[in-house]
């Protein structure tokens, strides 16, 4: 999500949040991709098909980070994945759709709205599609606000059984739950799980941030973190509403931004944006318990200078690999737009910088990588463009790059 320097907002006032029109995005180049899907325990479900239709999440206007300067997005960009090639299906009118999550059925699509105003209340929104099985095409099912005074939505999640949508709000300091019907629906907030807190960064850290949840594999705890309090957050989902279970302490100013659990669930990673570092815990899965911290290393190279700012990062299908993306802000290094590459020692897990790859980069806030492992997908929201990395198997090493597609500020790649 945010790059928020200080509160900037984002006001949209009654946004028309499901309006289609015929995709205006340029050329694409050949690709072959896949995705893995969002929910449930790799250990635990079955496998799914093949995704067949990539959905791309931007920002329509205040891009915090800035934008390539070229014509503003529309929404979310949907694109058909038909062998080699991916060619535009839909472009569906969205304000600041900056996140975007996949129901477990693959049916239907979910996003947030990073505004801070919506029908004269200091509110963001989340909006529920159904995705038509056949085109890949989405049909508004409804716009839901969240909670009064929850502004700027960061992310989301779909819990694994399909019943509850999670949201964080960076500006709101909280978490909302809010209901899914069996039609995909999303029906009004029903559990709000307030935070309070602060960090040493005065202009970041004034006040509570959460950024990221994430269900574990037992479907029935979520991971959260909390950039402005300096906390990785456990709760319960039961009958609606979060209960916490544990909060864990991170290095002071560091602004947890994401995280991501090895498939062992026995291992927790989280990225500090505003130190660019990656953080190991030991997970107990049983429990629901963050443990000690293990291990804590920079996302960028010995000798780099200027201001940081990590942003994605994500899990290799296999345990063995993990990606994070600095992004530049105030820097002239070269890998100021930089993807760091990790390899995991499965017995500890333990992470050695193996790459740093920067070739293509702008301000690559988001990442994706292929179920199969094949590849990783770096979106530059400063370049418009989405990039194929080839993974190397043996090493996690990245090469190969193609650039797949280009749209308008992109920063969330999901598939379907």
């Amino acid at each position: 999500m945010t790059d928020h320097s200080g509160q900037k907002r984002r006001t949209v006032m009654q946004w028309l949040g499901g309006a289609s029109a015929a995709g205006a995005l340029a050329p694409l180049l050949p690709v072959h991709a896949q995705q893995a899907p969002a929910t449930a325990s790799a250990a635990t479900a079955p496998p799914s098909p093949a995704p067949r239709f990539a959905y791309v999440g931007t920002y329509t206007f205040d891009a915090p980070g800035g934008t390539a300067g070229g014509p503003a997005s529309k929404g979310i960009y949907v694109l058909a994945m038909q062998g080699d090639n991916w060619t535009p299906v839909q472009t569906v009118a969205s304000a600041n759709p900056s996140f975007l999550a996949v129901h477990p059925n693959r049916r239907f699509l979910y996003a947030i709205n990073e505004i801070d105003t919506y029908e004269g209340l200091p509110t963001g929104t989340a909006e529920a599609y159904a995705i038509d099985e056949r085109s890949g095409r989405l049909t508004l099912v409804n716009r839901q606000s969240l909670s009064l005074s929850g502004v700027i939505p960061a992310h989301l999640a779909v819990s694994p059984d399909g019943r509850a949508l999670v949201v964080a709000l960076y500006g709101g300091g909280a978490y909302n739950v809010l209901p899914i019907g069996n039609d995909g629906a999303l029906g009004k907030v029903s559990g709000i799980e307030k935070e309070t807190g602060s960090g040493p960064d005065a202009e970041r850290q004034e006040s509570p941030h959460p950024h990221m949840v994430q269900f574990d594999a037992s479907g029935r705890r979520v991971l959260a973190t909390d950039l402005g309090s300096d906390r990785v957050n456990v709760f319960t989902l039961a009958d609606g509403k979060l209960a916490p279970i544990g909060r864990a302490a991170v290095q002071a100013g560091s602004g947890p931004r994401h995280l991501a659990l090895h498939p062992s669930q026995r291992y927790l990673y989280v990225v500090g944006e505003l130190d660019a570092s990656v953080t190991s815990y030991a997970y107990d899965a049983a429990n629901g318990a963050v443990g000690e911290q293990r291990q804590r290393v920079s996302t960028l190279p010995d000798g780099y200078t200027g201001q940081k700012s990590a942003a994605a990062l994500v899990m290799h299908p296999s345990g063995q690999f993990l990606y994070a993306s600095n992004r530049r802000l105030k820097s002239d290094h070269p890998l100021a737009d930089s993807i760091a590459a990790f390899r995991i020692d499965p017995a500890s897990g333990n992470l050695t910088p193996v790459q740093h790859w920067s070739d293509g980069l702008r301000f690559p806030r988001a990442l994706a990588v292929a179920p199969d492992g094949g590849h990783l997908y770096a979106l530059s929201q400063k370049g418009d463009t989405i990039l194929r990395l080839r993974i190397e198997p043996a090493t996690g090493r990245l090469d190969q790059p193609v650039q797949v597609a280009q749209v308008p500020t992109p920063v969330c790649l999901v598939f379907a």
